[in-house]
C-alpha cells in the first residue's frame, strides 16, 4: 500500500494503457458510461483532482525564473514575451491571446487528456520513438518541442534507462510552464519557456542528437511557420541526429472492411498491429465518412473552425511532404501510419473479407511484401479474432481522448455550429450517450495517427 500511495500520479495514469491494472477497473475509471453530460463531467473532474499534487492550478499562469544553481533549469528565452494570460470559459482555462491559433484549454483536464494520448501512441508505436537509429545509437541530448507535462520525456528516459542509458539529457520547450520537475523522477531535465512563433529557437546550432515533435499542428499555422520551424529543427540538430514527429488527425473517418496491408510492411510493425489491434495504413487504404451523425457534425465544425485559423485538420497527411521536401538535409526518411478503431466492429469478429480464400490472399500479399505472419503463422489482420481485454481498453482510451478533445474544443465548435448554449448542451449530452453508452462508434470510426522520422546529413 505504501508503494501505491507514493507512486507518481503520472505513472498511475499510465497503468491502464500498459495493462498494469485490471482492465475492468480501467474501464470503470477512464471510460464511464454516463447517462448525461454532467455525469461525465464529474468523472472528468475526478481525473483533474488526481493531478493536483503534481501541478498547482494557481501557478499555471506564472513565470518560473532561471536558477543557475540547479541542474533542473526552467528558463525563459531571450526573445520570449510576458507570461500568457488565461481566461475562463465554461469552467475551462484557455490562453487569452487572440493572436495564438491554439484552440485547446491549458488546464489539468486537458493535460490529463494529452497524457493519455501520449501513452496511447507509445503503446501503438511500441516505444517512445519509431526511428530504428536511436536503439543502435542512443542520443545524449534530446529536445521535446511543445512538451506540455513532459510525460513523453519521462517515458523516453525510462525506455533508455532499461537499455542501460540513464544519463541522457532532456530539454522541454513550451509557451507555458506546465511540466513538473522531472529531476525528482530521475530524469536529467531542463525546461525552457519560449513562444514558437519567435525564431530563432533559443538553442545553439547542432545542440541536440534527437528532436521530438508531437501534436504541433494546432500550434503552427500552414502559412509559413511550419517551414520556418522545420529549418530551426534542422539547425539545432547535430549531423546524423534524428528528427521525429508524431501527429493525430482531428477529423475522423470510417475504415472500410478488408483494408489491404501496406506493401512494405515489416514483421515488427505487423506484430505491433496484432498486439494492439490497430491497422497499418497506406495510400491504398479505403475510408468513408463517419457513420455516426454526431461525429459527422464534429467533422464539419472542426474543419470549418481550423480553416479559419489556418490550421490543418489532417496533419498526418501533410507531415510527410514536409519531411520529404528537405532533400539534401534529411535522409532515411520513413514513416508509420495506423488506424485505431474506436470500438470493436462486426467485420473483425467475422474475419476480414469473410472467407478463407480472401484471408489467404491477404496473407500472400503480406508474404510478398517481405513481412511474415506472427509466430504461429497467422495474423489477427488475416483471420477472425475477438479483441482481448487490453485491446478493448486501448480502443476505449482512444475514444475517451477523442471525446475529451471535443469537450475541450467546445468554444470553437459551438461558435462554428451556430448553436446557443442550451442547444449545445443537448447535442453534447446526446453525443456522450451515443458514443459511450450506445456504442455509436462501432461502424469502423477510427483515430488516425502517424509518425515520420529522418536523419540529418
Amino acid at each position: 500500500m505504501h508503494k501505491q500511495e507514493t507512486e507518481d500520479p503520472l505513472r498511475q495514469q499510465a497503468s491502464p494503457i500498459f495493462a498494469r491494472v485490471d482492465c475492468g477497473q480501467m474501464i470503470n475509471t477512464y471510460h464511464p458510461k454516463p447517462a448525461s453530460a454532467p455525469k461525465y463531467r464529474q468523472a472528468a473532474e475526478a481525473l483533474d483532482r488526481r493531478y493536483a499534487p503534481l501541478i498547482d492550478k494557481q501557478d499555471l499562469s506564472t513565470s518560473i525564473s532561471f536558477d543557475s544553481s540547479s541542474s533542473s533549469t526552467t528558463m525563459k528565452s531571450a526573445n520570449d514575451y510576458s507570461p500568457p494570460i488565461y481566461r475562463m470559459r465554461r469552467g475551462r482555462r484557455y490562453l487569452h491571446d487572440d493572436t495564438l491559433p491554439y484552440p485547446l484549454p491549458c488546464d489539468l483536464l486537458e493535460l490529463n487528456r494529452q497524457n493519455l494520448r501520449t501513452l496511447l501512441l507509445v503503446k501503438v508505436f511500441g516505444a517512445p520513438f519509431c526511428s530504428p537509429f536511436l536503439t543502435a545509437e542512443p542520443p545524449k541530448k534530446v529536445l521535446e518541442v511543445a512538451c506540455g507535462t513532459g510525460l513523453w520525456s519521462s517515458e523516453c528516459h525510462e525506455h533508455f534507462s532499461r537499455l542501460g542509458y540513464p544519463d541522457i539529457e532532456f530539454t522541454g520547450l513550451d509557451i507555458a510552464p506546465l511540466a513538473p520537475d522531472l529531476n525528482s523522477q530521475g530524469v536529467t531535465w531542463r525546461f525552457v519557456k519560449h513562444d514558437l512563433r519567435k525564431t530563432p529557437l533559443p538553442f545553439e546550432t547542432g545542440k541536440f542528437d534527437f528532436v521530438f515533435i508531437k501534436d504541433l499542428s494546432l500550434v503552427a499555422p500552414t502559412t509559413g511557420l511550419q517551414d520556418t520551424l522545420m529549418e530551426e529543427y534542422l539547425r539545432i540538430l547535430k549531423p546524423n541526429g534524428t528528427l521525429e514527429a508524431w501527429e493525430s488527425d482531428y477529423t475522423l473517418r470510417t475504415l472500410l472492411p478488408n483494408p489491404p496491408l501496406p506493401r512494405n510492411l515489416n514483421e515488427s510493425s505487423l506484430k505491433q498491429a496484432d498486439l494492439t489491434a490497430t491497422y497499418p495504413l497506406s495510400a491504398a487504404t479505403s475510408f468513408t465518412v463517419p457513420q455516426n451523425v454526431y461525429l459527422q457534425d464534429y467533422n464539419n465544425w472542426i474543419s470549418k473552425s481550423l480553416a479559419s485559423r489556418k490550421l490543418t485538420p489532417v496533419p498526418c497527411t501533410l507531415m510527410g511532404p514536409m519531411m520529404l521536401q528537405e532533400v539534401g538535409k534529411l535522409r532515411d526518411v520513413e514513416h508509420k501510419r495506423f488506424a485505431i478503431l474506436l470500438d470493436e466492429v462486426r467485420w473483425e469478429r467475422e474475419g476480414i473479407g469473410g472467407s478463407e480464400s480472401e484471408r489467404g490472399s491477404s496473407a500472400r500479399k503480406l508474404s510478398q511484401s517481405g513481412a511474415s505472419p506472427t509466430s504461429k503463422g497467422k495474423s489477427r489482420l488475416t483471420q477472425s479474432n475477438a479483441l482481448n481485454p487490453d485491446q478493448v481498453a486501448l480502443r476505449q482510451t482512444a475514444l475517451l481522448t477523442v471525446v475529451q478533445m471535443i469537450e475541450g474544443l467546445e468554444p470553437l465548435l459551438k461558435e462554428s455550429s451556430g448553436k446557443c448554449t442550451d442547444e449545445w448542451d443537448r447535442w453534447w449530452g446526446c453525443m456522450m450517450v451515443d458514443l459511450l453508452e450506445l456504442r455509436g462508434a462501432a461502424s469502423g470510426e477510427c483515430l488516425e495517427v502517424a509518425c515520420w522520422w529522418g536523419r540529418k546529413f
